[in-house]
């Protein structure tokens, strides 16, 4: 969804006036927009059965139309993937290790 601010306001000083978030009920839609559109955030969550521990392996973000971002727990990995199941592909497969997409957010395993 795009939004057209009705009132010009640009940065240059031309059009420069009050600014449509003073309006309440343009804030509303605003912040309505921004939570339909917000990606969803997860966690690649490995469980290591030899070893007994659990990791979080990489964060993402998951958007509806494009994909999902990911970057490794520990830095230096950053990856655009088609879909959150993608980057256990990539994150999830280590010896004996479980992995699954945990929602941050989500009720025991959403």
């Amino acid at each position: 969804m795009t939004m057209a601010l009705v009132g010009g306001g640009g940065r240059d000083g031309e059009g420069a006036g009050e600014s449509e978030f003073e309006d309440p009920e343009f804030v509303a839609e605003v912040q309505e927009a921004v939570d339909q559109q917000a990606p969803r955030l997860f966690a690649v969550v490995r469980e290591d059965r030899d070893a007994g521990e659990v990791e979080i392996a990489a964060w993402g973000m998951a958007h509806e139309e494009s994909g999902a971002e990911v970057v490794s727990a520990k830095g230096g990995t950053y990856m655009s993937l088609r879909s959150a199941d993608r980057a256990l592909m990539v994150f999830g497969n280590h010896g004996r290790a479980v992995s699954r997409v945990v929602w941050v957010g989500g009720k025991g395993g959403e």
